[in-house]
């Protein structure tokens, strides 16, 4: 099996000496090549087989509907066992980016994703949240410093939503006034800040 390391796109940082490192262009399109779908890939093995493949190459874990969890891409099974559904992602501290996003489309399960404490994480993957309209029953965007107002009230596509967990944004103006658009459009979704989430 291909021998991925849970954080290898920030190892290939880490590893370059700073006096070589490259423009910020060339990490913007080393972080594609890590996330982008491949079509083909998706027709072989299956929507959940590729997207837990996307999640876990960059750092997140995933939940099964099984309960089981994953958060080491070497651990997945072979391309022939059949696989449980994706039931959730959690993309804390990885490098998943909104290049990903597309590989939520066909995942029927997915109803959680958490995005913490990830500078990859930008308006353009809230944008990339309407991929998992149809079953996103729960999502968290918390310490995701390039996350403005704008994309926060991009989560507005997902009708289904009934948990929506927001804090530590500190590229988001006016969260008050954020969540407020956003009750409006979810009207039967619980906007929740940290302390709220801590009590349940």
């Amino acid at each position: 099996m291909l021998t991925l390391h849970r954080h290898v796109f920030t190892n290939i940082h880490r590893n370059i000496k700073p006096s070589i490192i490259p423009s910020r262009s060339f990490w913007e399109y080393v972080n594609m090549m890590f996330n982008k779908p491949d079509p083909e890939r998706i027709k072989n093995v299956g929507p959940d087989r590729a997207c837990a493949e996307w999640v876990l190459k960059n750092g997140g874990k995933v939940v099964w509907s099984d309960g089981k969890q994953l958060d080491d891409y070497n651990l997945l099974p072979s391309d022939a066992q059949s696989m449980p559904k994706i039931v959730e992602i959690d993309g804390t501290t990885s490098s998943i980016s909104h290049y990903g996003f597309p590989h939520l489309s066909g995942c029927t399960r997915l109803e959680k994703i958490v995005l913490h404490d990830n500078k990859y994480i930008d308006d353009r993957a809230m944008k990339g949240l309407a991929y998992g309209h149809a079953t996103l029953l729960y999502v968290q965007v918390s310490k995701c410093i390039n996350v403005s107002d704008n994309g926060i009230k991009e989560i507005k596509s997902l009708k289904n939503l009934k948990t929506l967990i927001l804090f530590s944004l500190p590229s988001v103006n006016n969260l008050d006034e954020c969540k407020q658009y956003l009750q409006t459009h979810l009207p039967n979704c619980k906007i929740k800040g940290q302390e709220e989430k801590l009590n349940g």
